[in-house]
């Protein structure tokens, strides 16, 4: 059933009709409807006014945008609905229709403190698509398991074949536009391969995006293998014991497949149960969301997400073969890229997978005001005129406790409130009322909203000034998901400077201070039986030490941190002791539950002060290089009008040694581009960059076969005299030997021909010993970058001639290209081009060898 406009002016004009319970396909409408619900259960309006009045005005304005004219909507004047003057408040403007009712319309907003010709955020209340289609046919190993038909981007297309390509020990780093489906780089493993004894561990920086992880993975699984109930697949405090049993059963059966948790419960209660699972050999993928926050400093600080690279190394030293690590992220900054790649390294052994383009959805709007008060009531105007639903983003919990409670003072019933102390008990039920409709509003610090999948938040406003552009950047993100305009509006005070150049300061070990933490734990190191590794006392004491016993051992951890980001120790973390019968999910007593830290010494001199001057103090001030210029960089938009477009680009883009990353351009609209006529608002989907390391194709057999031809690049001929069917047949023989007995995992040709139709072409994946083949369009064969993989490709008549050329200069270390043997040569029409080309040879003359 579809509800509409008029559908509910139904239901206002009889207030006795029922509320049908349906899928709206628009939310604006499932909010009303239980505004309208609730009013009923009331008696009256009064207690909901607030929360509707917003509402009607995005319904009017958005029908308003569909319909190219005036909407209007008549409503009730008593029981409690809303006043001339209140709707005149929230920007509807009401006309008297009889002794009971109002006739109303919603025009663009004009505030004084803003400046647009066309009325402020006035776009996002229309339907259009600003976001550039970027979907492409997903690749039939995907399409089996997942159900998936089509990959949402060529981005999300290669970082998924990368996870499948990657060698075991290697480290990948996703770096993708927020709502480009991360999420799916990470959980396709779980979904593609439904073998026993094949973990992936995917750790995310909150219990929110636990439990959405787990709402979002346990769809796929229900859909894709059949079953009503799935287990739990998020770990987190608070989860029951029965549940928690559960899942340590399959983790050790080896039919877990996926757990979403936290790094302080990976480190703390399944610490033992991991590590045992890693020995065994089950663990194949450790996946790491939102991984910048690994490099973070100062007041996001998080000792567990810092360590997550020594408990890697160590699982990586008990792993038999190995695991593939995954690091994803919208927001790679060249100082995180490098950090990254120190921690989780050998260098030599990270990659990346790139395809970043700025989010054209969100249209940028700064205010500043004067004092206190004059922010609150611009934030509060603004929140009567914006469409919902919205996030209200500020940094500290006082923050998020202030700005509650005036929310509630005006009236504001659907909203909630979310931080990092918020109960995981409420945080789910907050998660299943914002994606249920059921709030218009969360008040938040950054703790929400990190891959939460809500695509349309149609307003994000800042009520303070976060410490870097990065952060701002990420929090803008959560709006416009679906690929249609939003709000992005930061109201600010002189005040609002203070804590983010605090923040963007972090507090870093000292030279001094850090040597002499670290001498401290030195002195308590202890051989372990691999000669090279030590383990140390993480809770040893410096000399003339105060404080508490946990802020001594999280300095010591930002010491030891330190040292590894520059090189002098690598980090390994193990479990000595058990620690899974415990409720230790807890951050504050994590490092104390934590059974053993071990360091291996890569630089000699890691005690001598001359060498931290070198080393570590360059690292640090790297570090705080980079804090200020990302703060630099939020000062230059809000104080020197800088455009928005281009300062993300310059944060964002890497062209460093090994690391390239291009950035494409675009801005939705900000100050600058509104009073400009060549603001960049189209932009081209970007080329990803892809994995240049995998494992190698497996040509012995054909140089046995056929040791006169080098299988760097050879034709092989078909006879195109035979009928169409026999041809394909022959063609899929081969092509099944190359998959199965050479390594090939790259193939080609052409989408509408009937052999790329047939259920045998879609399905060489089970030819491949890993059940990997990927399938290349000619649509792309001009933007092709270099990639590591054997291919085939299958030319007929009708693409041979218009394609050759450009197939010739593919770069592969292998390509087998099969031709119709009746192919003219282009250079010359009197001769076939089977009776020049050399490294040649017939289909027909290979297959009875390949067969016998």
């Amino acid at each position: 059933m579809t509800f509409g406009f008029a559908d509910l002016q139904a239901l206002i004009d009889d207030s006795s009709a029922p509320i049908p319970d349906c899928d709206f396909q628009d939310g604006i409408y499932a909010r009303l409807s239980q505004l309208l619900h609730a009013a009923r259960e009331h008696g009256s309006m009064a207690p909901l006014a607030a929360d509707l009045q917003p509402l009607v005005r995005h319904c009017l304005l958005a029908e308003s945008a569909r319909s190219g004219q005036m909407t209007v909507l008549r409503v009730p004047s008593d029981h409690g609905w809303p006043s001339a003057s209140a709707w005149e408040e929230h920007g509807v403007q009401p006309i008297g229709a009889g002794a009971c009712a109002f006739i109303l319309s919603a025009q663009a907003w004009y505030p004084d403190w803003l400046t647009s010709d066309e009325g402020v955020f006035q776009d996002a209340y229309c339907d259009k698509e600003v976001r550039t289609p970027g979907e492409c046919v997903a690749d039939p190993f995907v399409q089996q398991a997942t159900g998936f038909t089509s990959y949402s981007s060529p981005g999300q297309r290669e970082a998924v074949r990368a996870v499948f390509l990657m060698k075991q020990g290697d480290t990948l780093l996703v770096n993708l536009p927020t709502g480009s489906g991360k999420s799916l780089v990470g959980q396709a493993p779980a979904l593609v391969r439904k073998l026993e004894g094949v973990l992936t561990i995917f750790v995310v920086p909150t219990v929110a995006l636990a439990l959405d992880q787990e709402r979002a993975m346990g769809e796929y699984i229900r859909r894709t293998d059949g079953v009503k109930k799935v287990w739990p697949l998020a770990w987190y405090g608070g989860l029951a014991d029965d549940k928690r049993a559960e899942i340590r059963a399959r983790l050790r059966e080896g039919t877990q497949r996926i757990l979403f948790t936290s790094p302080e419960s990976l480190l703390t209660t399944l610490l033992g149960t991991i590590t045992d699972i890693a020995r065994a050999g089950m663990l194949q993928y450790l996946v790491i969301d939102e991984a910048h926050l690994v490099t973070g400093w100062g007041d996001a600080f998080r000792p567990a997400f810092q360590i997550l690279a020594g408990l890697r190394n160590n699982l990586l030293r008990v792993s038999p073969h190995g695991f593939r690590t995954v690091l994803l992220s919208a927001t790679f900054t060249l100082e995180t890229i490098d950090t990254l790649a120190t921690l989780f390294g050998p260098r030599e052994r990270v990659h990346i997978v790139s395809a970043v383009h700025l989010r054209p959805e969100p249209q940028y709007w700064f205010s500043k005001a004067e004092s206190r008060a004059e922010k609150e009531e611009r934030v509060l105007e603004a929140l009567r005129h914006a469409p919902r639903p919205f996030i209200l983003y500020v940094t500290t919990h006082a923050e998020i406790r202030e700005w509650g409670a005036l929310l509630k003072r005006v009236g504001l019933v659907r909203i909630a409130c979310f931080d990092g102390t918020t109960p995981a008990s409420k945080r789910a039920k907050i998660i299943h009322d914002w994606v249920g409709d059921r709030l218009d509003g969360i008040i938040a610090t950054s703790a929400f909203g990190v891959g939460i999948d809500k695509s349309d938040v149609r307003t994000v406003i800042h009520a303070t000034i976060p410490e870097t552009l990065d952060r701002y950047y990420q929090e803008v993100g959560r709006g416009g998901r679906d690929g249609r305009p939003c709000v992005s509006l930061l109201v600010y005070d002189d005040q609002d400077w203070r804590l983010p150049k605090r923040l963007a300061r972090p507090t870093i070990v000292t030279q001094e201070l850090g040597i002499n933490r670290w001498k401290a734990m030195y002195q308590t190191c202890r051989a372990t039986e691999d000669g090279s590794v030590f383990e140390i006392d993480i809770e040893a004491r410096r000399a003339k030490l105060s404080g508490t016993s946990e802020y001594n051992v999280n300095w010591n951890m930002r010491t030891l941190i330190l040292m590894a980001r520059a090189g002098l120790i690598s980090l390994d973390v193990g479990a000595a002791v058990q620690a899974d019968d415990a409720d230790l999910d807890e951050a504050s007593s994590l490092l104390a539950a934590m059974a053993s830290i071990r360091v291996r010494f890569e630089d000699d001199g890691h005690r001598l002060p001359e060498v931290w001057e070198k080393r570590v103090t360059m690292s640090r001030n790297s570090t705080l290089m980079a804090a200020g210029h990302n703060l630099a960089l939020m000062s230059g938009i809000l104080n020197d009008g800088r455009e928005v477009g281009a300062t993300l680009a310059e944060l964002y883009q890497v062209n460093s040694g090994p690391w390239f990353v291009p950035v494409t351009r675009v801005c939705g609209g900000c100050p600058q581009d509104r009073c400009a006529s060549d603001m960049v608002r189209e932009y081209r989907m970007p080329v990803p960059t892809l994995l240049q390391v995998t494992e190698a194709a497996r040509f012995e057999g054909w140089t046995r076969l056929f040791p006169w031809l080098d299988p760097t690049f050879v034709y092989v001929f078909y006879d195109d005299d035979q009928p169409a069917k026999e041809i394909n047949t022959a063609i899929l023989k081969f092509v099944s030997w190359l998959v199965q007995e050479c390594g090939v995992r790259e193939v080609a040709v052409r989408a509408d021909s009937a052999l790329a139709k047939s259920q045998e072409w879609n399905r060489l994946y089970r030819r491949a010993p890993d059940g990997v083949v990927l399938h290349r369009s000619f649509a792309e064969l001009d933007v092709e970058p270099y990639t590591p993989l054997a291919r085939v490709t299958v030319l007929d008549t009708e693409s041979a001639m218009s394609l050759l050329e450009r197939v010739r200069f593919l770069e592969r270390p292998n390509h087998i290209v099969l031709l119709p043997r009746g192919l003219l040569d282009p250079t010359n029409p009197l001769r076939k081009l089977a009776d020049v080309m050399q490294n040649a040879a017939y289909l027909q003359q290979l297959l009875p060898v390949i067969i016998q």
